[in-house]
């Protein structure tokens, strides 16, 4: 073997090491969003499971039209949004391969979490309550760059 042909085996394997790099950082990258969108999730999750079981936080949500304690028909849409957020985490969490799971989602699954994402910054920056905008609207800001960052 000549020295031409070790300076170019020496070139693939630098560019081929680099390449790995690349491919680490950005598998860390999105895992480590994918970390920050399950927190804000879980998050999310937990209060609205407060809403449900009667904690005294109706201005924080729904415009804020329900001082206190939701009325109870009205928790079912907490309840609601529970399923769908859990939902949500599943996904994440396959899609960012923080766990390996044998799902197979069809892609529109991510389009109608951005879409839901974009709703939820819509929704919370145009509240009437004070109070559910400035909580909400910079977690669904948040977790909606995330969402475009992991799916």
């Amino acid at each position: 073997m000549d020295f031409k042909t070790r300076g170019k085996e020496c070139k693939r394997y630098l560019i081929s090491g680099q390449i790995l790099q690349l491919k680490t950082q950005s598998i860390m990258l999105t895992i480590s969003v994918a970390v920050i969108y399950l927190v804000l999730l879980l998050f999310t999750i937990l209060f609205q499971v407060g809403l449900v079981f009667g904690k005294p936080w109706g201005e924080w949500t729904m415009g804020g039209y329900n001082k206190g304690v939701l009325p109870i028909k009205i928790r079912v849409a907490p309840f609601i949004s529970i399923i769908i957020l859990s939902f949500f985490a599943v996904f994440v969490v396959d899609s960012s391969q923080i766990l390996s799971t044998n799902f197979n989602f069809p892609d529109f699954i991510k389009w109608f979490i951005i879409g839901f994402n974009v709703l939820a910054v819509i929704a919370n920056s145009a509240t009437q309550s004070k109070k559910e905008r400035k909580l909400w609207q910079p977690i669904t800001v948040v977790m909606l760059l995330c969402s475009l960052v992991v799916l």
